[in-house]
């Protein structure tokens, strides 16, 4: 009973051995697989390969895998991976960097649909898998958008149909019109008003009423132009509005 326990721990021991010496000694070929072209592959932090696809071999064993896109910008995306070769076979990994694509429109915040169903609006991420988007927006044609005729981070050009203004109103004639009529009612407002204060002053001091008569006079020519100086002053308000 001794001896086939002592066989049985001898025979294990051997088949350990001989798997760690294969798992060690053999070269094991690492295909990586990227569906872009800007990728750097890095093997227990050594660059083993840049490109979309890269074949290197490495020894049996544990390794740290490292695919990140080779640029600086501030969505750069990175996979890391452990590698365990116990064995001598070849081994085959693959890293899907886009998931989406960024659709950008100009001018932005168009509406995009896919099919009737509002997806959001620019700028937006589309999902990988749309045949076409629509975009949509107030003032600007429509434009079928299909997903190998725009780039990523690059804008899709929607034609104006509206009309264009021809500047605020503040820079057009007419404010300036209503601005000058304005102040000439107001000073015509006023300048009727003191007179007529003036020969009301006179009339109470000499009780003449010819001197009444012109109190009443400019009076009225003083409120006529205080309600034109109003109604002017109500178009500029409601021409700025509506501008």
């Amino acid at each position: 009973m001794n001896s086939f326990i002592k066989i049985f721990v001898a025979a294990a021991f051997i088949a350990l051995f001989n798997t760690e010496s294969c798992s060690q000694d053999c070269e094991v070929q690492v295909i990586i697989n990227c569906n872009i072209e800007n990728v750097n592959i890095f093997i227990d932090d050594s660059l083993s390969g840049s490109g979309k696809n890269v074949v290197t071999n490495v020894s049996g064993g544990v390794h740290q895998i490292v695919v990140t896109k080779n640029n600086y910008s501030w969505d750069t995306k990175t996979f890391s991976e452990t590698l365990n070769l116990q064995s001598c076979n070849d081994t085959v990994l693959s890293f899907n960097f886009l998931s989406d694509v960024l659709l950008n429109s100009d001018p932005g915040n168009a509406a995009v649909f896919d099919g009737d169903s509002l997806l959001g609006y620019t700028p937006l991420h589309i999902p990988l898998g749309l045949q076409s988007i629509k975009l949509q927006k107030n003032g600007y044609e429509s434009k079928t958008v299909h997903y190998s005729d725009f780039e990523n981070l690059k804008p899709v050009k929607m034609n104006f149909t509206g009309e264009y203004k021809e500047g605020t109103f503040f820079n057009k004639t007419l404010f300036k019109i209503l601005l000058g009529s304005m102040l000439a009612l107001g000073a015509t407002t006023a300048y009727f008003k003191l007179e007529a204060d003036k020969y009301f002053d006179d009339y109470k001091f000499g009780g003449d009423h010819s001197l009444l008569d012109k109190t009443h006079q400019y009076d009225l020519i003083s409120g006529i132009s205080f309600v034109a100086l109003q109604i002017n002053f109500g178009l500029i308000i409601y021409y700025f509005l509506v501008d």
